[in-house]
């Protein structure tokens, strides 16, 4: 429920098990790793934020710590989605339930079938604009209609196509909606705050589509789902405001960095206290050009060195000639 301190050091945390609050001490430091959204929450309930607000919620302030829960950053995305009638799609027609039974004792006996599929089949990254230095897009290709992540199901098969922005410039915010640690915070993602954002979104539009229209899908391609009739450039900002949604990728807000808004020092520590500790996604200052999944765990690995005083390695070839990086490198394939 909250982080437990004496003065300005964690000690512990409160916590509920069957109705019942509880405290547990620690003996070195406590560890917050509750995720882009959540860890930001904690902190908050625990006070540490913006001084002014958690007072206006009852939260007596530990410390004065503008930049938590600001600074939220995603990868927005949006789906594009067609109907197929070829049978090796995800679907939920008549008769799926058989062939799901099938495929489950296919997959049972050969490890072959659509339950080895991860269902995003392929993905790639793309420059909207030629002459950026980095692709500043990224794909999905999913063997299913995808709407409302899944919420919303339906009972045609098909494919879809995702696009993300990767690089976004909006910011959004998460805050605190009340002080019951059990309500959920509030989350202002802040999708497309930033107009140049739109317009990256547009030209990965117009990628998509015409990945999805190409002359190879012809075959397999039914109807257009969500995006049928969106041509011009303002029809597909518009679906794009619409219909546009998170890729899982929040991060940012327990920024890491030196300036007065950061969070977190560069060995995750909160700054202005002692024994605390974030480790998650939300001490990434910005977003990565890609998948934040990898860059997380590699968060936790240097945090646990970090924890334990392990020294970093020595860089790969550090006092090596460029001659001899170039010779042990050997050229991409």
């Amino acid at each position: 429920m909250r982080v437990v301190f004496d003065g300005t050091r964690a000690i512990g945390v409160e916590y509920r098990l069957a109705g019942t609050a509880r405290t547990v001490r620690a003996r070195r430091e406590v560890i917050l790793s509750a995720g882009a959204f959540q860890s930001p929450q904690l902190l908050l309930l625990s006070g540490i934020g913006d001084a002014a607000e958690m007072s206006a919620m009852g939260i007596a302030p530990i410390l004065h710590a503008p930049g938590v829960g600001r600074n939220l950053r995603d990868h927005v995305d949006f789906v594009m989605a067609y109907r197929s009638r070829r049978s090796d799609l995800i679907g939920f027609m008549p008769g799926d339930l058989v062939n799901a039974l099938r495929s489950s004792v296919r997959y049972r006996r050969e490890r072959r079938g659509v339950f080895t599929s991860n269902i995003a089949e392929a993905g790639g990254f793309v420059r909207s604009l030629p002459g950026l230095d980095a692709p500043d897009l990224q794909l999905h290709f999913c063997i299913g209609i995808l709407e409302s992540h899944g919420r919303k199901l339906h009972a045609n098969r098909g494919f879809s196509s995702h696009v993300c922005v990767l690089r976004p410039k909006s910011v959004g915010r998460v805050s605190l909606q009340s002080a019951d640690p059990f309500a959920a915070p509030s989350i202002d993602p802040g999708y497309f705050a930033d107009p140049e954002d739109v317009e990256t979104m547009v030209r990965g539009f117009k990628i998509s589509r015409a990945i999805m229209e190409s002359p190879v899908l012809a075959p397999f391609r039914g109807k257009e789902l969500f995006t049928a009739g969106v041509r011009s450039d303002d029809e597909i900002r518009d679906v794009l405001r619409r219909r546009s949604d998170t890729i899982y990728h929040p991060v940012g807000t327990c920024a890491m960095g030196s300036d007065d808004d950061a969070v977190v020092d560069s060995q995750l520590r909160v700054r202005g206290l002692d024994a605390l500790r974030v480790v998650d996604a939300s001490v990434m200052p910005t977003l990565i050009g890609g998948n934040t999944n990898a860059p997380t765990i590699m968060i936790g690995e240097k945090a646990s060195d970090l924890i334990r005083g392990i020294a970093a390695p020595a860089p790969l070839y550090a006092d090596a000639p460029d001659s001899a990086i170039a010779d042990a490198v050997p050229e991409p394939q």
